[in-house]
């Protein structure tokens, strides 16, 4: 600007004197004053800009409060715009809440076709989610109900499903441990039980096959997934005269695969014969136990009972027939090791109490014993209570162990008409054992009284009676 203003004043200097002839007398005076102007000029812009400089400064410095400095705006990161969180699959439990929010938004006479589409996607049901459960019917009924290891089987608790009005889709959503394994029917219309036909999942128990509900952290033991590749191994049918029961009794005799010839193995006797080798098969569980190396190789020995109730029933003789009749003969006929370090004895409810009772009663004979869901209540504690003086009457040298496994949910089974906290009793059972100087190991699960519980919980007893 400075620059701009001189060139003019310079410019005016050259070009505005008055034309004509002058005398360099004449011209002198011009010159001068013209010099002195320009002079003058210069100083006063020079003033100028000094002052506008100086100005500047104080404006800049932030002591001036008229004058609010300001910071560069940093100009904002660009962020993509979230993506939309993808629907949930129907055949979850977050895909029924949003199918249940469509549906309260129908009118009732709206509602059975959005039903029809919505089952059609169901692969399987119970839809579970983490400690959620959802149960699905369909059907025209009254009511529709729920008995199972999540109420003992007990018609008073059943649990209650809701009819979706204008349909006929039944739920309920229900809560379980996120590793529960449950057997369950349907109770339609409090009479017709049956199994649910959204689940394919199954299993046997005496009466009847029960549906499953497996919540996600279920894990199915490996030793249930069969494989043709597995070395298989025999089972041998014998007969014994017993004295001791003046019975004749006969047994099944398991002989794993690849035994050498005079390779000498443990035995395990199993109480409730018949049941592990029909609504369980032991045999092929075996096969995968000694297969994978969970346990050692072993001669398994099924002894079915004649009369449950005598044989069960703290019953002496029998503990005879067992210590005395029937090791002494697998021992003698069989490649087996001697002594009660190699010698266990297994059974589930009445047969898991016989086999505590035979093993506190003959410890020369049997050094370790497991039960499942094992009956200790009976008659007050009568068993417990006797399992104490036992010990307190004969401490042996002998160490026994002890396994007891116990689910959670057998809170209130019906036995002979009586309501048996199993739970309770095995808690007080493995406290007996421990206060009388026993290695004991009690295992609680958030399961039921059921086969499916004593199939899937097999290879953990067996691995601790070995071991």
């Amino acid at each position: 600007m400075v620059q701009i203003k001189w060139s003019i004043v310079t410019n005016l200097s050259l070009h505005t004197l008055p034309s004509g002839n002058h005398s360099p007398e004449s011209k002198v005076p011009f010159e001068k004053l013209f010099r002195k102007l320009n002079r003058a000029l210069f100083r006063i812009l020079l003033l100028s800009l000094i002052v506008i400089i100086g100005f500047l400064f104080v404006a800049c410095s932030g002591d001036n409060p008229l004058v609010v400095p300001t910071s560069t705006a940093v100009p904002p990161t660009p962020t993509s715009a979230p993506s939309p969180s993808p629907t949930p699959a129907p055949d979850t439990v977050a895909g029924f809440d949003l199918f249940m929010q469509e549906i309260e938004n129908l009118k009732p006479s709206e509602r059975q076709e959005i039903v029809n589409r919505y089952i059609a996607q169901i692969i399987e049901a119970p839809l579970t989610s983490g400690n959620r459960a959802v149960f699905l019917w369909r059907g025209a009924a009254q009511t529709a109900q729920i008995v199972g290891d999540m109420n003992n089987w007990n018609l008073d608790e059943a649990l209650a499903l809701t009819r979706i009005e204008g349909t006929d889709l039944w739920y309920v959503l229900a809560e379980y441990e996120t590793n529960a394994r449950l057997e369950y029917q349907y109770m339609i219309d409090s009479e017709n039980r049956q199994l649910d036909p959204l689940n394919p999942d199954s299993m046997a128990s005496k009466t009847s096959p029960n549906s499953v509900l497996s919540m996600p952290g279920y894990v199915v033991p490996d030793e249930l997934l069969t494989s043709s590749t597995v070395p298989k191994g025999m089972i041998d049918t014998y007969t014994l005269d017993s004295q001791s029961l003046n019975q004749i009794r006969t047994i099944f005799v398991y002989k794993p695969a690849g035994q050498l010839v005079g390779e000498k193995l443990p035995v395990i006797v199993f109480n409730n014969g018949s049941e592990y080798l029909n609504l369980i098969n032991t045999p092929a569980i075996l096969d995968q136990l000694i297969a994978q190396r969970i346990v050692s190789p072993m001669v398994a020995v099924f002894v079915p009972a004649i009369n449950a109730a005598q044989d069960y029933g703290q019953n002496d003789a029998y503990v005879k027939f067992l210590a005395d009749e029937l090791i002494p003969f697998v021992q003698n006929n069989l490649d087996t090791s001697l002594g009660p370090e190699s010698t266990g004895i297994i059974g589930l409810a009445d047969g898991a109490r016989a086999a505590i009772h035979a093993t506190v009663s003959r410890p020369d004979v049997f050094g370790s014993a497991a039960s499942q869901s094992g009956t200790f209540s009976a008659e007050d504690n009568a068993f417990i209570r006797k399992i104490g003086r036992l010990e307190a009457d004969s401490i042996t040298t002998v160490p026994s162990q002890y396994y007891l496994i116990v689910g959670t949910y057998e809170t209130s089974v019906g036995n002979n008409g009586l309501q048996t906290n199993y739970l309770e009793a095995n808690r007080h059972m493995a406290a007996t054992l421990e206060e009388a100087g026993y290695e004991i190991i009690l295992v609680e699960q958030p399961e039921g009284h059921s086969w499916g519980f004593w199939q899937g919980t097999l290879g953990q007893a067996l691995g601790n009676l070995l071991n």
